[in-house]
């Protein structure tokens, strides 16, 4: 009875023993794959601050090109409309010389 008692408390300690190793070999992967996900986050983060910058960057650019145009575009009607009043000042000036044209002797 003896060895059957030293027997199995042997077991019972290479159980315990396995099992701590394999709890412990468990708990070490997580680990490692948590602190490659915390990296890979991290780097996603940084990317992801860099595009915001950009974009940033970019939106600042595009508001200034918008202003320009505003101002090309406000030039652009005011030069249209002092073409239509030279237009309408040819019209005049063309339909007087017809009536010229129409009173005087050829």
């Amino acid at each position: 009875m003896d060895a059957i008692f030293w027997l199995a408390l042997a077991f019972f300690l290479a159980a315990g023993i396995a099992g701590a190793v394999f709890v412990g070999m468990r708990a070490w992967h997580a680990w490692q794959a948590f602190i490659s996900l915390a990296a890979a986050g991290a780097a996603a983060a940084e990317r992801l601050a860099a595009a915001t910058e950009q974009l940033q960057a970019r939106s600042e650019a595009a508001a200034a090109r918008v202003e320009e145009l505003n101002a090309a575009v406000t030039r652009l009607r005011r030069t249209q409309a002092r073409a239509q009043i030279l237009l309408g000042a040819w019209g005049e000036v063309r339909s007087l010389l017809r009536a010229a044209n129409v009173l005087s002797p050829k």
